[in-house]
């Protein structure tokens, strides 16, 4: 009986770790499967995606739409855009910060050749 004991101990022993790694190979090579066999996202969007994307109501999306002010695709009665243009669009309407502003005054004021009016 006792040898049976360590017997099951010592196969325990052996098979476990041989076991867990199969297994640990098998699934990752199942999720590394299904991550690369997904079809890749063209990052073309509808209104409703594209109001979730921006944060905004889908009623002001159509505003923006008729104002043709955010770039967009139509398809019939449909209305499509794509993330990396959307993207662009949010980027373009970077404010600058008054360093920034008071930075390019300053150069501007340099190029040009004018004095500061407290020099004056």
């Amino acid at each position: 009986m006792e040898q049976d004991i360590t017997l099951k101990a010592f196969l325990k022993e052996i098979l476990e770790p041989i076991i867990d790694d199969c297994l640990t190979r098998a699934m990752n090579k199942y999720i590394n499967t299904i991550a690369f066999d997904q079809p890749s996202e063209t990052g073309v969007i509808d209104i409703s995606s594209a109001a979730k994307y921006l944060s905004l109501s889908k009623s002001t999306i159509y505003q923006l739409i008729s104002k043709r002010r955010i770039p967009h695709y139509k398809q019939g009665k449909r209305v499509y855009f794509r993330k990396d243009e959307l993207d662009k669009w949010i980027t373009n309407g970077r404010v600058k910060t008054q360093e920034e502003i008071e930075s390019e005054a300053d150069a501007y004021i340099a190029r040009k050749g004018y004095k500061h009016k407290s020099s004056i």
